[in-house]
């Protein structure tokens, strides 16, 4: 296959490592069997953004806080964690199956105090081996974010090689508001 980046051109076999930059699938019109030369504007030029990718339906996973509750306390770790995953989406330019695959690449959390969000590679895991975590200091009612940025690569129906898609998709997910509380030891006879 012929694929462009300008005025250039150049042909891939299945066997040949992904050009560098911004290259899409070059598909001439033309119907009488000869390749058109690199000097000649293309017929069709088939590019994939990031733009296209944010327009599908990325499945963003989930944000999962432990405990699961409508409350969390001061002073105490609040778990998160997210079950974002690759995944592979289909859809049709210029009359073409094209697969896309998505790969979550960074997380940034926001817990919703105002303290600076938390960004990474790491997705999170469960207690007792969790690895993300927040302290509330205050009482307040917060909103929970976790804003994935995501890796994207398409092919063409009928080729195996995966050509990477300029910049990063985004999506966003967010808890509904979960109340901070502060809670006092009593004695009690009994």
């Amino acid at each position: 296959m012929t694929y462009v980046l300008g005025k250039y051109s150049t042909r891939l076999t299945a066997c040949d490592p992904v050009p560098v930059g911004e290259w899409a699938p070059w598909l001439p019109q033309s119907d009488d069997g000869d390749a058109p030369s690199a000097e000649d504007a293309p017929g069709e030029l088939l590019v994939f953004t990031r733009e296209d990718v944010e327009s599908l339906l990325v499945n963003s996973g989930n944000l999962v806080i432990q405990p699961d509750q409508s409350w969390v306390l001061v002073g105490t770790e609040t778990i998160v964690m997210t079950d974002a995953a690759e995944h592979v989406l289909e859809t049709e330019v210029l009359d073409l199956g094209i697969d896309v695959r998505v790969t979550p690449a960074l997380f940034t959390w926001d817990f919703g105090d105002g303290s600076a969000p938390l960004s990474g590679a790491d997705p999170g895991a469960p207690w007792p081996n969790h690895t993300i975590s927040h302290v509330y200091t205050e009482p307040r009612v917060v909103t929970l974010s976790l804003r994935t940025e995501w890796d994207a690569a398409f092919r063409v129906e009928g080729t195996s090689t995966w050509l990477p898609v300029a910049g990063r998709a985004v999506t966003e997910t967010t808890t509904g508001p979960i109340e901070v509380v502060t809670a006092r030891p009593r004695l009690t006879t009994g």
